[in-house]
């Protein structure tokens, strides 16, 4: 799928273009999201400090994740699998069957997939203040079941 030009009325990340894509091939598959098509220049690097990522979902059917670049400093590529790997499950929700949302559709697929609700480092949570912890029902993620 090539990436079309994107509409300025849609919001877009803007940052570092992730252009080396086997990381992130690598966590969809451990993931069972292989069959998401993951086009080159899907995933980029933001300034983002709320949040550890993010994925715009256009009306076209694209996708686009912003990831958290100072939660990747951080926590490094391990710490921050399970939010990569939380965003491509609303890209393959939204690519599949134009799903958005953390409702139970979500939470279904999630569970199956054993991809988490949070940062995937327990330090990372710890890190984040009781605050953050109520907001997410799920933590230490299910271990991984068959899909």
């Amino acid at each position: 799928m090539a990436m079309a030009t994107t509409n300025p009325d849609w919001p877009s990340p803007k940052g570092i273009v992730l252009t080396n894509l086997d990381w992130i091939e690598d966590v969809a598959r451990r993931h069972w999201l292989d069959e998401l098509d993951i086009p080159p220049g899907s995933v980029v690097l933001e300034r983002l400090s709320a949040t550890g990522g993010r994925c715009f979902c256009y009306p076209d059917g694209r996708w686009l994740i912003g990831l958290s670049e100072p939660r990747l400093q951080r926590c490094g590529r391990r710490g921050i699998e399970g939010i990569l790997a939380h965003e491509l499950l609303h890209a393959w929700l939204w690519s599949a069957h134009r799903y958005q949302g953390h409702g139970a559709v979500f939470e279904g697929h999630a569970a199956r997939r054993a991809i988490p609700r949070w940062c995937s480092s327990y330090q990372e949570v710890r890190r984040q203040g009781p605050q953050q912890l109520a907001l997410f029902d799920t933590w230490p993620p299910a271990p991984a079941r068959g899909v």
